[in-house]
């Protein structure tokens, strides 16, 4: 049990052409959250106990900063929207102190899954190339979670017909620890070496209000 409470600001930022013109265009999505740091600051004021972490009501309080970034660029390939190639690149880095040794389990980071690396079941990687879960059963896998995740995405997206879509696909990614075993942390000269990365083939079944996809 944990209180979180806190300022979060999300800035979004979004070019998209109007109807009817394909023209390339951006899409951005950032978050910076920043807890407990007033609890903390009044209990550091009021309370001369070296006692830690500090509770209100009996239960601890977060404190942590947590930042993340979605990027995604549409090219279009021809005059008409028929073929569009999108790139997208996640990052995301969470760092916790003061009255926390590790960022709450809701505010951590994974991946896997149908929105993020589509060749692994969700949380299923991670956080580095720790071998300490069962992949095969999916057993522990809710314990795959780090404090830094980067995560790449490029999809050909093309028309078979007015509603029936198709798409190539590659991604590749991961997380990884501040804190832990020389497998799970995060290191400079290393993480790239440690993508887990996938590729494949999709369609998309476009009925304008909303898609269905089968990758």
């Amino acid at each position: 049990n944990q209180l979180i409470f806190g300022s979060n600001y999300t800035y979004i930022y979004s070019n998209p052409p109007p109807e009817g013109k394909y023209r390339n265009y951006l899409y951005f999505k950032s978050n910076v959250e920043l807890t407990g740091n007033l609890a903390y600051l009044l209990f550091k004021t009021t309370d001369n106990s070296s006692s830690s972490p500090h509770e209100l009501l009996g239960v601890p309080f977060a404190q942590y900063l947590r930042l993340d970034a979605d990027l995604r660029r549409f090219n279009y390939l021809g005059s008409r929207n028929k073929q569009i190639l999108v790139t997208r690149l996640v990052s995301g880095i969470g760092i916790p102190y003061g009255n926390s040794a590790v960022l709450p389990y809701v505010k951590q980071f994974f991946t896997g899954g149908s929105n993020d690396l589509r060749a692994f079941r969700l949380r299923s990687l991670g956080p580095g190339v720790s071998q300490a879960f069962d992949t095969g059963t999916n057993a522990g896998n809710f314990d795959r979670t780090g404090d830094i995740k980067l995560s790449a995405n490029i999809e050909y997206r093309f028309s078979l017909n007015t509603y029936i879509k198709g798409a190539l696909f590659a991604d590749a990614g991961n997380v990884w620890l501040f804190k832990g075993d020389e497998d799970s942390k995060f290191r400079w000269n290393s993480f790239y070496k440690q993508f887990g990365v996938g590729s494949g083939v999709g369609l998309r079944l476009d009925l304008v209000f909303f898609v269905i996809r089968l990758d």
